[in-house]
């Protein structure tokens, strides 16, 4: 049935000789105008997990609203990634798909989701989700839905071979999440917008950079770089984040709807980027990348570093309320693994 269109008749009354208005509708009483969210996504349309994670989150969320709730995304074009959570925070925007190293100065605690290997729904009954959760919306008007794990994690490329974990002359394009690893292997940190790596790497200002282990095919960065450091680290998790104010003002049945579409991509994303990571070693080897493995004593101390460093740097050290409850909360999913 097509949709009716709504019918203004206009009728001029006059009480005690003055003209006044009546709107009458036909539309019907129980219409009801489909809510429209704007999200900030931190990466651009060729990102990996742009076109793997929220693409089909947003697509999935508005086929189920069916006109009740319309997601649109804006990019890094739209506003900086570091600069995103704020526009979020003060209602501008409504959600945010965005790691949480871009808005360290603003909190840093959902850093810890990065520092543990573990499914979604693992760290949800570790109260890692609740914890996080309960800090953004106390800190910065926000309520932390979910942060999808990849379970490939991030790497290092290099220009330069290395044989130990210490990288000690070497500048590595970094943002705040790898500072610690960086420098406490004697790298020297440089912040680098993605955009601007290839030039970097390609010039000769950086000798390496840290990425997530999938995604480097996208940016044709093994035009610029050599190798594929390993053991990979940490476990790559991008968050979907939502303005406090308007979470409270959606009905409940839209509330559920997206908590079970977070839990479907959670649980979805790691099996998905397993497959990926598989397929881009292989064609980044056929394009001339080399994976480099360090000796296993070397990358022991390499993960360790990493893990170490991390947990006291960028989230115990950086939050006093609640970085060492999360590093418990997390603990017996480390020594599982």
């Amino acid at each position: 049935m097509k949709q009716m269109k709504k019918v203004l008749i206009w009728v001029v009354i006059s009480v005690i000789g003055v003209p006044f208005f009546i709107t009458f509708s036909c539309e019907p009483a129980h219409a009801q105008k489909a809510i429209e969210w704007r999200m900030l996504v931190s990466w651009t349309a060729e990102d990996t997990a742009v076109k793997r994670i929220i693409v089909p989150f947003v697509d999935r969320v508005n086929q189920r609203a069916a006109g009740k709730l319309k997601i649109s995304t804006f990019g890094p074009e739209a506003v900086p990634p570091f600069q995103q959570l704020k526009p979020v925070r003060d209602g501008l925007f409504d959600a945010l798909f965005t790691h949480p190293a871009y808005h360290m100065g603003d909190i840093s605690l959902a850093q810890g989701f990065d520092l543990v290997s573990a499914t979604g729904k693992e760290r949800r009954d570790a109260g890692l989700v609740r914890i996080v959760d309960e800090a953004y919306r106390k800190r910065v008007n926000i309520t932390y839905l979910g942060a999808a794990p990849d379970g490939v994690g991030y790497n290092l490329i290099l220009r330069k071979k290395i044989d130990k974990a210490d990288l000690t002359g070497l500048k590595i394009r970094t943002n705040p999440f790898y500072d610690p690893l960086v420098k406490a292997l004697g790298g020297a940190a440089v912040g680098i917008a993605p955009g601007e790596i290839y030039t970097a790497l390609e010039k000769g200002v950086v000798d390496g950079s840290t990425w997530p282990s999938t995604g480097i095919t996208d940016y044709k960065w093994y035009e610029v770089t050599k190798y594929l450091l390993r053991p990979r680290f940490g476990d790559g998790c991008r968050g979907i984040l939502v303005n406090l104010n308007s979470w409270n003002r959606l009905p409940k049945d839209l509330q559920d709807l997206l908590t079970k579409a977070v839990l479907e991509t959670e649980e979805e994303t790691p099996r998905m980027f397993r497959a990926i990571l598989e397929s881009e070693e292989k064609e980044l080897q056929k394009r001339g990348m080399e994976l480099l493995v360090l000796p296993p004593a070397e990358a022991q101390k390499f993960l360790n570093t990493f893990y170490e460093r991390s947990w006291a740097e960028l989230v115990v050290k950086r939050d006093p309320e609640y970085g060492q409850k999360l590093k418990e909360a997390a603990d017996p999913l480390i020594k599982k693994k």
